[in-house]
């Protein structure tokens, strides 16, 4: 038995999430087909991060066994011919026989892009934000994030996470006018985190007056700011 780790990119528009959900169309579902087409096998696919219904993917791992003889540079070209056009395989690679790609890995990274101009061409991958911002508070109150923290105020009530404490090892604004970005790296992220996370510091760059420090304290999901939509939400890298 050989085990594959997987790197690959997806658009997340058409997909209901990562997740394999009956009658759905998921990314997971998708890479299980296509492995099952060209070795024949029924095989669990295990990915590094469960991304949502409309969020993307630049960098996520995933990892499979099988029994297949084929080199790796044969799968990628393999699977790449079996998959739609809004997933890419990147690598493949043959990994250490209990490599995982969810528990395994050490930290991931996520970035929530906000857009300062309209655009025809963007509108479904970045957020529209035409206000002016003030920045420098945003990027204070996103490095209050760091250390490790129950970061309940950010998760939803479907989140089923054994522990709602997080170790977030950076959170930081980006800037390439005209985008915007807030990329957090933690050891794992809880459902709708980052999403919630955006919308908070959205809205002390929109000027609310608030403690990001107070906000974590109140682990009440209510304290938090509003939950952005995921379209403009990337999984960017995976670090093992």
């Amino acid at each position: 038995m050989r085990n594959f780790r997987v790197v690959l990119e997806y658009d997340g528009t058409d997909f209901r999430g990562w997740q394999i959900q009956p009658g759905e169309r998921t990314v997971q579902g998708e890479l299980s087909r296509a492995i099952g087409e060209i070795t024949g096998e029924t095989r669990k696919v295990t990915g590094a991060g469960r991304t949502d219904a409309g969020v993307h993917a630049v960098a996520q791992v995933a990892s499979f066994t099988s029994e297949s003889l084929l080199s790796a540079a044969v799968l990628r070209r393999a699977l790449n011919a079996r998959l739609p056009a809004d997933i890419r395989v990147r690598s493949v690679e043959e990994a250490p026989g209990g490599f995982n790609a969810r528990f395994d890995a050490k930290s991931r990274t996520y970035r929530y892009i906000f857009i300062t101009r309209a655009t025809a061409l963007w509108r479904n991958y970045y957020h529209l934000v035409t206000a002016a911002l003030d920045l420098p508070a945003m990027r204070r109150a996103l490095a209050e994030l760091a250390g490790e923290r129950d970061f309940t105020t950010f998760a939803t009530s479907r989140d089923d996470s054994r522990t709602k404490r997080c170790i977030v090892s950076k959170a930081d604004l980006l800037e390439t006018p005209p985008l915007i970005a807030i990329e957090i790296t933690a050891d794992h992220f809880l459902h709708h985190m980052v999403r919630s996370i955006a919308g908070t510091a959205l809205e002390i760059g929109r000027g609310k007056p608030w403690s990001m420090p107070e906000i974590i304290a109140a682990r009440d999901p209510a304290a938090a700011g509003p939950t952005l939509p995921p379209h403009a939400l990337y999984l960017m890298h995976v670090r093992y």
